[in-house]
């Protein structure tokens, strides 16, 4: 009987889904760095979800911001000893509930307050400093230049409307 040996992709996949699972869980006992660490490694995947779901790439950030807000707010909820945990896909169905509120608002309904205080919340949340961020070819080294990175990602997305004929 021959013993199958895990490939290496499938090594990676359940060391990055331990790696998940211990962050959510530092993270719902309350652990800064442990959230920090989770936003700097999930924030990209999640945003792409977001984009892609959304008809307007810039609401993508800030269904981001409320998806990380709302992961440090449950994440105590969600952790239940060693019970077999995939943080990935908790963080999937939140966005994608994110993202399905935002489809069902009226057109034209205004986000700016609720936006505003989100985004305030996740800077006080993530707190200053450092935190390497891989993000395809580009790496960041601050918080901040990640969230400006998908406000320029949103902004390049955003469809181009023509000038407005004058007169």
């Amino acid at each position: 009987m021959l013993d199958t040996i895990p490939s290496a992709s499938m090594s990676t996949a359940i060391t990055t889904k331990d790696h998940l699972g211990r962050l959510v869980a530092g993270t719902a006992a309350g652990e800064r760095p442990a959230f920090r660490c989770l936003y700097a490694f999930l924030a990209m995947p999640v945003w792409r979800i977001a984009a892609h779901g959304l008809p307007e790439a810039a609401h993508a950030s800030a269904v981001t911001r409320s998806t990380f807000v709302e992961v440090w707010h449950l994440a105590r909820y969600h952790r239940n000893g060693d019970r077999p945990f995939d943080a990935l896909a908790w963080l999937t169905a939140i966005t994608a509930g994110r993202v399905s509120d935002r489809m069902r608002l009226p057109a034209g309904a205004g986000t700016g307050d609720h936006d505003a205080h989100t985004r305030r919340e996740l800077r006080d949340l993530l707190g200053p400093g450092r935190a390497l961020i891989r993000t395809g070819n580009r790496a960041f080294v601050r918080i901040d230049d990640l969230d400006d990175a998908l406000t320029a990602i949103a902004d390049l997305a955003a469809p181009r409307r023509p000038p407005r004929a004058l007169g």
